[in-house]
């Protein structure tokens, strides 16, 4: 998985995240972050091809535009040369059954205005804007 992320954060534009991660890294920020819902990998003959996490939203964050507890914040990442194969969407039907399951309200994907590959697959799948920023667009769907 970080092998995966880091890819994409050495490429740029299209991630938050601007340092590479190791793997306590990964654990702790997609696999069992506290507020942990899911995390599903693609795999593809014993080759990791991308991933996607859904966690709840910290009630207690101290940022900007804080969101409701009963929502939640999804992350998705395919390996470069994977991309546009179905993974993200075969990812996400896991993704909302889960959410459903867990009595999320919303879902929120933040993606950076750069990144209109995000955009337009977030898009595909449902998601709607709902507000943005300088740097990025938030979707929303209710699983």
């Amino acid at each position: 998985m970080a092998h995966i992320l880091n890819e994409i954060i050495s490429i740029g534009g299209t991630t938050a995240f601007r340092q590479p991660f190791d793997e306590r890294g990964i654990v702790d920020t997609f696999i069992s972050p506290k507020r942990a819902i899911s995390c599903f990998v693609a795999i593809e003959r014993a080759q990791l091809l991308g991933f996607q996490a859904l966690e709840w939203c910290d009630p207690n964050w101290p940022g900007e535009d804080p969101l409701p507890a009963d929502w939640a914040v999804i992350s998705t990442y395919v390996k470069p040369v994977a991309h546009n194969r179905g993974i993200g969407r075969a990812l996400f039907a896991r993704t909302a059954k889960a959410a459903r399951q867990t009595g999320v309200r919303f879902i929120d994907a933040t993606i950076r205005k750069e990144n209109s590959a995000g955009q337009a697959f977030y898009q595909a799948i449902g998601f709607a804007d709902y507000r943005s920023d300088a740097e990025t667009i938030c979707k929303r769907l209710a699983p």
